[in-house]
């Protein structure tokens, strides 16, 4: 049997940043869940929920991932002021997570 991941936790230098970072990502908004919390949820997959850390070595920051996107993905994360590969390949939250995310783009 096959799991499902329903929600990816994220720590966080800066919440705000990682949560736009994923709004661009997955092209839908962010919403405020209040201390400091976000909660990003795409039309299919699971659910990206960030918190901003209290210390910065307990960020995330040795998890990459991979998620499937569509082609208007790096550029809307350039526009929002991110570190994005020339072919779009994979980015990086700098400001709030330190991990790469590998962008596999879908038709």
């Amino acid at each position: 049997r096959r799991g499902v991941i329903t929600k990816i936790k994220l720590q966080s230098n800066n919440s705000e940043s990682t949560a736009r970072f994923w709004s661009a990502i997955f092209n839908v908004p962010a919403e405020e869940l209040g201390d400091g919390s976000w909660r990003i949820t795409p039309a299919t997959g699971p659910a990206v929920v960030v918190s901003t850390a209290r210390v910065w070595e307990t960020i995330s920051r040795y998890v990459d991932l991979t998620v499937a996107v569509d082609s208007g993905a790096p550029d809307r994360l350039r526009e929002n002021g991110f570190v994005v590969s020339v072919d779009g390949s994979q980015a990086v939250d700098v400001n709030g997570c330190d991990n790469t995310v590998f962008l596999v783009q879908t038709p």
